[in-house]
């Protein structure tokens, strides 16, 4: 009965059926792997790569990787069936987001980065909730402020003023949280490799052609954060398009929090930043945050509508 015609429909309306561990397991993954390409964005920037040059390349051997998939019927398929407003929508959102990021890297610290970026789960939550109606129990909400008081913490802001590359990774923020809820709510009929491939795609307009008019060849070390570069470019999108589609928004924007360790870390033995007593409260809050999220793990249940 499960495969008969009156089902179908239901897989073709809107949503993917929840596979929270899925989606708990990818945004994992994220926490250690944004950090490690914002280490490969500060050595390309000491290496006076633009953002243009760093987005174009990204943007280039992501799609060398993807190419080849297009020999199989099934891939190509799944870019004819894909929903491609669905699709216009997510790439021009991830794009700029992206653009935003990878500017301000160049001249922040990646903890001061990273600290500003975690209003992106608190955005999404909220407007998960009051656009999707997503169940958010009080203890949820009590984790997520926690994580958000505690990136507040490290980031300092200074009444006097913010600047204009933070400003941008705010700008950066809210762009990121509502691309995360156009992933969420992408047809089940798109792939997520057509989610990816598109995005590649419109990444190579956007960023590719700009970048052939400042044409730069890495030479030596430099093609191995090129090279990482667009590894860990490819992983995070897969990643965060796997816990978007498959996990409530609350628990993966909770479990983001715990980034900030490696950003930290990273920091402190690669850049030599070191952090002071506010950023170690602001960690021990973010931490409990992760935890008590994971606690109520169990009792989370996303909320699936099929529009």
């Amino acid at each position: 009965m499960a495969k008969g015609p009156l089902s179908a429909p239901k897989h073709t309306s809107g949503i993917l059926t929840p596979r929270p561990i899925l989606g708990y397991m990818a945004m994992m993954g994220n926490t250690v792997l944004i950090p490690v390409m914002a280490v490969a964005i500060k050595f390309l920037t000491a290496a006076d790569f633009s953002t243009i040059q760093m987005l174009s390349w990204r943007s280039a051997l992501v799609l060398i990787v993807l190419l080849p998939f297009l020999f199989f019927s099934r891939f190509r398929k799944a870019l004819f069936t894909a929903d491609l407003k669905a699709h216009v929508i997510h790439a021009t959102l991830s794009i700029v987001s992206m653009s935003c990021f990878y500017f301000a890297l160049r001249t922040l610290p990646i903890v001061t980065v990273t600290s500003i970026n975690f209003t992106t789960p608190t955005i999404a939550v909220i407007l998960a909730s009051l656009l999707y109606r997503e169940h958010i129990s009080p203890i949820s909400w009590f984790a997520l402020g926690i994580g958000f008081v505690g990136a507040l913490f490290i980031l300092k802001p200074d009444l006097g003023g913010i600047s204009f590359d933070m400003v941008v990774v705010m700008l950066g923020s809210f762009l990121a949280a509502c691309t995360n809820l156009a992933v969420r709510r992408m047809p089940a009929k798109s792939s997520n490799f057509a989610v990816i491939f598109y995005l590649t795609c419109a990444g190579v307009v956007f960023f590719g052609l700009p970048g052939l008019a400042n044409f730069r060849l890495p030479s030596g070390d430099q093609w191995i954060w090129v090279l990482l570069l667009g590894a860990t470019a490819l992983s995070v999108h897969s990643f965060i398009i796997i816990a978007y589609r498959f996990s409530a928004s609350m628990l993966i924007g909770a479990l983001d929090y715990l980034r900030i360790i490696w950003a930290f870390a990273f920091g402190f033995f690669i850049f030599k930043e070191t952090p002071g007593p506010l950023e170690f409260v602001g960690i021990a809050m973010i931490c409990v945050s992760g935890l008590l999220s994971i606690a109520h793990m169990q009792k989370m249940k996303p909320t699936v509508n099929n529009f």
